[in-house]
């Protein structure tokens, strides 16, 4: 077992004894629950009847003794709430490192009996409601469904989270980020990567609350402009004095008090109902107001730590200078709309607001609050989002043996950018214990892959374009060292068919390939990944056509991996273009097998393992008659 893997078991395991602790305590204490409020009620009943004022001060005691053990109850429930979430997150990471995507997936859907809430949250949380198929790489590289980059590094436990980093995969290679913001992203997952219990905390937070699916409710909370005229504002804070009515009618026409009050009660009524008001969707209900508190815990839990990182300080103060802290604010907004979870209820909404304006006054603190908040209500969810990409991307330093954070190239001229120098890179979906890396070097170069089927050519250029993408997006990369130019990542190689669009395997593929040599024409650094090229037409054309490609995207300021079976190309490329390097894959045969080792080498490949693969299947090269 690796020696992270057991590492994260074992605090699992310690985690489950604390947890069964709690339960046991939280037991014993449901049974006192039951004992003090059975005996306080009988106190009190029976000294009522009795007329025993002792028996009732007593009763009163035990109210008081069982209204603490509730406080008391629930705080520890709360504890072993966390701690089972903090469970789970430990388990996630031993699952990560080991690579084992199906309990990595169930630990996230095993709560739910509905197999159409499981099918939703298998796409939401393997990130295939993300996936966008005409895309420059997402298909081909893997980057969302079970077994994916996604899968792999998501640590996301809320919607902004999810959406930020499905984004920050789908538009790294073209993001026109600076060299020196991505240093400060790299120096934030860096520091992270050194604090990973406090990563594991974060995200056992966030699966405690209710921020999983949508946050659309807070968003539209947080921009809905309430406007209360001044009139009603005044008018609002009058309502109250209208209880002095009843009280002196009780000294000068007692008969009518009951008569005012009721006015008073209508007045109240009419007000809530014809003042403008709808409080329905503008007053957060029950769910919001718990979305907002999981907000606050989790600003409260990054505010506790002492992170270096200017641009973590940054997203966790949303900016603000000074003292204020979120956290503050967004308490502040809690203990506001404490009072609204009185009113969820529409009986209870009318029975409290025909007493007192209720809602005008919470409306009217939200105001102020807003107004006293306004520098964060545009990034208070955006930074909790981009905080958790930041430990996402930080996983590939979990999930790889060895990690780097890359260097990049410093000119800005495109040529210069045509670069990549990866040692020992690997492809962090592989088996952690059989993967095997490799070297690759670019420079304003074409490398022609060659080798046997299985051998691990497409795996390879994949390995290559998901090390760049990593690189792009400010993390760190599986590998012994990176150096590359800032380009746009390009892919040819999951192509299929459209019946949708009447489209052939081989049109779409060259659709596909058309758009890398459109790309390539632009002058912006280009890195470009084919598998196969052409290989849906006869070998004559697929030669003349792949060499075509090839002489277009043979520029200063391109370069790219394609893999193929076509020696005649190869031939061809050898001895007419310059600007080609040559790498390739060999494998050994037994009576029974093919054995690979996966290990990249320098020049050209000319064996076939295909009339081999079609006799261990029991496909001969001959029939018998």
């Amino acid at each position: 077992m690796d020696p992270k893997t057991d590492e994260y078991l074992k605090k699992a395991e310690g985690i489950a004894e604390a947890i069964s602790s709690l339960e046991h305590i939280s037991s014993m204490i449901s049974i006192g629950r039951i004992i003090t409020f059975a005996l306080s009620a009988f106190c009190l009943i029976f000294g009522y009847i009795k007329g025993f004022v002792w028996l009732g001060i007593i009763g009163v005691v035990v109210l008081a003794g069982f209204i603490l053990l509730c406080r008391i109850h629930n705080r520890i429930n709360n504890d072993r709430d966390y701690l089972k979430a903090y469970r789970k997150v430990c388990l996630c990471y031993s699952y990560r490192v080991a690579g084992d995507y199906d309990s990595l997936l169930e630990s996230r859907i095993d709560e739910l009996d509905k197999q159409k809430d499981k099918t939703y949250r298998t796409s939401l949380f393997t990130g295939e409601i993300f996936t966008v198929n005409d895309h420059d790489y997402c298909v081909d590289l893997g980057l969302f469904g079970k077994k994916s980059i996604f899968s792999l590094y998501n640590v996301c436990e809320t919607v902004m989270g999810r959406r930020r980093f499905a984004d920050r995969l789908l538009h790294a290679s073209a993001d026109q980020i600076s060299r020196a913001d991505l240093k400060l992203v790299q120096e934030a997952c860096e520091e992270l990567i050194s604090h990973v219990e406090s990563m594991q905390e974060f995200q056992a937070f966030g699966r405690m609350g209710f921020l999983s699916e949508s946050d659309a409710d807070i968003r539209g909370f947080l921009k809905y402009d309430y406007g209360l005229k001044p009139v009603t504002k005044a008018v609002y804070k009058f309502m109250p004095l209208l209880w002095l009515v009843p009280v002196i009618f009780l000294f000068v026409l007692p008969d009518f008090v009951r008569t005012a009050v009721l006015g008073v009660i209508v007045v109240n009524i009419l007000f809530w109902v014809f003042g403008g008001i709808r409080g329905g969707k503008i007053i957060p209900g029950g769910v919001t107001i718990r979305k907002i508190n999981n907000l606050k815990a989790l600003y409260d839990h990054a505010e506790s730590q002492e992170y270096k990182s200017g641009y973590l300080n940054e997203l966790i103060r949303c900016g603000r200078d000074g003292d204020r802290k979120v956290s503050d604010s967004l308490g502040e907004l809690s203990g506001i709309l404490g009072a609204a979870e009185l009113r969820v209820q529409p009986l209870f909404a009318v029975l409290l607001n025909m007493i007192f304006p209720l809602d005008y006054l919470l409306l009217d603190l939200i105001d102020k609050w807003k107004a006293k908040n306004s520098d964060i209500t545009e990034s208070v969810l955006d930074n909790i989002g981009e905080i958790e990409t930041l430990m996402s991307m930080a996983q590939a330093a979990f999930t790889s043996e060895r990690y780097v954070f890359p260097e990049f190239v410093e000119s800005d001229d495109p040529a210069d950018n045509a670069y990549f120098d990866g040692i020992n890179i690997c492809h962090p979906l592989l088996r952690p214990a059989t993967r095997v890396s490799n070297s690759v070097k670019l420079d304003s170069d074409i490398a022609m892959i060659t080798g046997s089927n299985m051998s691990g050519k497409t795996t390879l250029i994949r390995t290559v374009g998901v090390c760049a993408l990593l690189a792009y997006m400010g993390g760190p990369v599986p590998a012994e060292s990176l150096k590359l130019g800032k380009m746009r990542i390009m892919s040819s190689m999951r192509v299929v068919d459209s019946l949708e669009e009447n489209m052939s395997t081989f049109k779409a593929e060259l659709v596909r390939i058309a758009g890398i040599a459109e790309a390539g024409r632009e002058g912006r650094p280009l890195l470009f990944l084919i598998d196969e090229i052409f290989r849906g037409t006869n070998s004559d054309d697929r030669t003349e056509g792949a060499y075509s490609v090839l002489k277009s995207l043979s520029k200063p300021h391109i370069c790219g991996l394609m893999t193929t079976h076509d020696y005649a190309l190869v031939d061809r490329t050898e001895n007419r273009m310059d600007g080609i390097v040559y790498y390739y894959f060999k494998e050994q045969y037994n009576d029974t097998d093919i054995v690979f080792d996966y290990v990249l080498r320098s020049g050209i490949s000319r064996s076939s393992n295909a009339r081999f693969l079609m006799r261990l299947v029991g496909i001969e090269d001959g029939g018998e008659n």
